[in-house]
């Protein structure tokens, strides 16, 4: 496979890490990205009565379209699909619904079930914490009426990948330009220097899922319609209650 995420190999270097900005790295891939990762799934759809109710987990840096991605599955299967919020404490934002979106919590409850051993795939985001109630994964995943689906970043797929038989879906953006205009416009309040930190976050993530060998599949969401369309199309192939 074409290494989308060669220029990423200093990463940790801050100065190297702006040089990157304004490259539309993916530009020029997508075509192999697609026919090297999704290559596979005609092969997987003869597994279609073993994996039926495989919980399908989603990745992405912040602000790729996961959320969009995961909403249009829910809308237009809505007894088929069903998503597995994490809990969070940052703010709600306009529009998100607790317990839909996310569990939105205290710094104090979210602590008090970290204390309890509830939690996993925990991580600090923004000055927010991020993680998953682990109660509530096996019970989604026990429940065989529906695809569970699940919005997690790389480095908890990673932790969570051979505890659990995932479906993993890398969502990219089709370069770094748009990704940073998708933060603003989603974080309008957000100072400049806030946004290069979360790009520089971003770049590391990429970098990850750029090197995780177990995403079953890799779409880049360079327009909304077409990646939805993209998806929905490979996950037919896997998920024959997806008609």
């Amino acid at each position: 496979m074409v290494d989308i995420c060669e220029n990423y190999k200093n990463v940790e270097n801050v100065d190297n890490t702006e040089k990157l900005y304004n490259i539309n790295i993916y530009d020029i891939f997508n075509t192999q990205l697609y026919e090297s990762d999704n290559s596979d799934t005609s092969e997987q759809s003869n597994d279609n009565n073993n994996n039926n109710n495989r919980p399908i987990m989603f990745s992405g840096p912040s602000a790729v379209g996961k959320d969009t991605m995961i909403n249009k599955l829910e809308k237009k299967y809505p007894n088929v699909v069903k998503r597995l919020p994490s809990y969070t404490t940052r703010p709600k934002r306009p529009g998100e619904i607790d317990g839909v979106d996310y569990f939105f919590v205290t710094k104090e409850q979210f602590l008090k079930m970290k204390k309890e051993g509830l939690l996993f795939g925990i991580k600090e985001y923004n000055n927010n914490f991020y993680a998953s109630n682990l109660q509530k994964l096996q019970e989604a995943l026990a429940d065989k009426s529906k695809i569970t689906i699940l919005n997690y970043n790389i480095e908890t797929a990673i932790e969570v990948k051979d505890k659990y038989d995932f479906y993993f879906v890398g969502l990219f953006p089709p370069n770094e330009e748009v990704l940073r205009e998708r933060m603003i416009k989603r974080n309008k309040n957000t100072k400049a220097d806030e946004i290069e930190e979360r790009m520089k976050s971003s770049v590391k993530e990429m970098q990850l899922m750029q090197e995780a060998d177990f995403i079953n599949l890799r779409i880049v969401n360079d327009d909304e319609e077409r990646a939805f369309d993209e998806l929905e199309s490979q996950l037919k192939k896997i998920y024959p209650q997806l008609k």
